[in-house]
């Protein structure tokens, strides 16, 4: 088993390279002449793959596999006065630590549209789409469910976010790209029962779907820092009409690292805070609570257009 573990391995690492940076390129960007029509065609595919082996290791330890894969496609349609930016993103992670089995390390799926129209020079009006979800269960492993399983905390559209706005782009410099609508709609899905029965996420027990109408701001920021080094920051903002106070931040902060046409490394960094989703705290408590995921990753990078 184990011998076939290591040749899939080699398999598919020598198949599938990976690539730390998103494929989400949704900042608005218009052709400089009248008659120009661009299509931008963007692929991404990879795998990231870390492994340590112990025997007989008197300092101790645990052997370990960890694997991420991702995969995403841009599609951009840009003339003189409209760009249509489209994208999905997907990953996927798992770690196995000793006799452990697999546990999740990263799961997302996100589809993003961005339509805009020149309203003057670098302001235009502009609709958003974003949906973002999950492929498979998660679980929390320091708390055990009443019949001794894992407790399960999440799946795929529990939870799901659908947000949907109209507003404006401004675009001040070529690496700023910021969104102000003052009329969107965020639609949260809990489609599993047993979560939509404890009310997860913020939807009332019993109930899968809440919308709430509010404004999204959004900032993106993307530029080379020095040579083969990128930086990329985007934060996003709901606040519902119904608790204009209640904020809900998504920050997302991101570097690559270019080593050569084939080799990336990068840093990842998102914070989450909404009030209205209960936690299970490090502390044993359970309330709202800053949610917080970094990876440090190393692998093989394969870019393409199609």
């Amino acid at each position: 088993m184990r011998a076939v573990l290591i040749y899939s391995t080699i398999i598919i690492f020598t198949v599938i390279k990976s690539y730390s940076a998103p494929i989400e390129k949704l900042d608005i960007k218009f052709a400089d002449n009248d008659s120009t029509f661009q299509i931008d065609r963007i692929g991404l595919l990879g795998l990231n793959f870390t492994s340590v082996g112990l025997k007989n290791w008197g300092a101790g330890g645990n052997n370990s596999i960890s694997i991420t894969g991702n995969a995403g496609i841009g599609l951009n349609y840009i003339t003189s006065t409209t760009a249509w930016n489209n994208s999905i993103e997907t990953a996927y992670g798992a770690i196995k630590l000793g006799n452990e089995g697999f546990r999740k390390t990263d799961d997302k799926f996100i589809l993003s549209s961005k339509f805009g129209y020149k309203a003057a020079q670098n302001l235009s009006y502009t609709f958003l789409l974003d949906f973002r979800t999950q492929f498979a269960r998660g679980y929390d492993y320091n708390i055990l469910d009443s019949a001794g399983n894992y407790l399960r905390i999440s799946d795929f559209m529990s939870p799901g976010y659908l947000t949907v706005g109209l507003g404006m782009n401004y675009k001040p410099v070529e690496i700023i790209d910021i969104y102000l609508s003052p009329l969107s709609n965020r639609v949260l899905f809990v489609l599993d029962d047993s979560l939509s029965r404890n009310g997860a996420f913020g939807v009332e027990p019993g109930k899968s779907v809440k919308s709430e109408l509010g404004s999204t701001f959004d900032m993106l920021i993307q530029t080379p820092m020095v040579q083969n080094i990128d930086f990329r920051t985007r934060l996003n903002l709901f606040a519902p009409y119904q608790d204009f106070t209640s904020l809900i931040i998504n920050w997302e902060l991101g570097l690559n690292f270019k080593v050569n046409d084939f080799i990336n490394a990068g840093f990842n960094l998102n914070m989450i805070y909404d009030d209205k989703v209960t936690i299970n705290r490090d502390d044993g408590t359970q309330g709202p609570a800053t949610q917080l995921k970094h990876a440090i990753l190393i692998g093989f990078a394969y870019k393409f257009n199609y």
